[in-house]
């Protein structure tokens, strides 16, 4: 959080637009940008025909020749404004995901965390993305055990995440850090046990929605941009969908770094696998 690493610094999007450049000349064809709060990138920056910095450096970098996808993360609900969003809509290199930070599905919770938003503005947000970009996927992070969160709390969380219904999430335990507003706040600790029950119905439930919805992936088709050696077997290779989901199958070397079209045979929730039989 800023508090803890100091202020927001923006590099300029020239300078960003020019290493991306670099980047493409030496065969990269997918790039992250990573930041504090990245939709937030240059609120110094002047908005040119309503639209902000950061959509203006997305527009730049869709326009540059060889770049095939772009990312970011890790954006704030409150800086998905309509011009951010609409990109989704109408850039082609920008990858249908979007990992959007939750936090607490409680208002109480997110007010006491300073997040600047309710549940139910969270929600528009997620109810315009999918408007936009109806394949979209959607992933999240998810703290439980916040001090002072009840069975109330916890219950207006899960209720949120099953509304949305995710693809994936981080879903971690709280636990104190010097600086933040929960150790100013003084609330009663939630015990260890109860944060452990609590991580493992929310990831219970996001395996559940997982694996129900990998059965609709059977035997479609998936455009991949394979990263290299999968992690468990050196004779299979891993890429990644636009959506984000890793896709395991067997190839070669020569596949490295290639945009694929492969066939969804199986799936555990979480990673897909595909027919070696590479449609190039």
């Amino acid at each position: 959080m800023p508090t803890t690493r100091g202020k927001e610094r923006s590099r300029p999007i020239v300078e960003i637009v020019e290493e991306v450049r670099r980047l493409v000349g030496q065969g990269i064809r997918e790039v992250t940008l990573l930041g504090q709060i990245v939709n937030m990138y240059g609120r110094r920056i002047p908005a040119r025909a309503g639209q902000s910095a950061f959509v203006q450096l997305l527009e730049q970098l869709e326009e540059l020749p060889g770049l095939e996808r772009i990312r970011f993360t890790s954006p704030h609900p409150r800086g998905m404004k309509p011009d951010l969003v609409s990109c989704y809509g109408r850039l082609r290199k920008l990858c249908e995901h979007l990992h959007l930070p939750l936090q607490s599905g409680s208002d109480r919770i997110l007010k006491q965390m300073g997040r600047g938003y309710t549940a139910d503005q969270y929600l528009r947000v997620v109810e315009q993305v999918r408007k936009v970009c109806p394949g979209i996927g959607l992933t999240t992070d998810v703290i439980v055990g916040y001090p002072g969160e009840t069975e109330a709390d916890f219950g207006a969380t899960r209720k949120l995440m099953e509304e949305v219904d995710f693809d994936n999430g981080f879903i971690f335990r709280y636990s104190p850090r010097e600086g933040t507003r929960a150790l100013r706040e003084k609330e009663e600790e939630v015990p260890e046990k109860v944060k452990e029950e609590r991580n493992q119905e929310l990831l219970w439930l996001l395996t559940r929605r997982a694996k129900e919805k990998a059965k609709q992936r059977i035997g479609s088709l998936a455009e991949i941009l394979v990263e290299g050696p999968s992690k468990t077997k050196e004779k299979r290779l891993t890429g990644r969908t636009r959506q984000n989901r890793p896709v395991v199958f067997e190839g070669s070397d020569r596949h490295w770094g290639q945009l694929l079209t492969v066939r969804i045979t199986e799936s555990t929730g979480f990673t897909d696998y595909a027919d070696p039989a590479i449609l190039d």
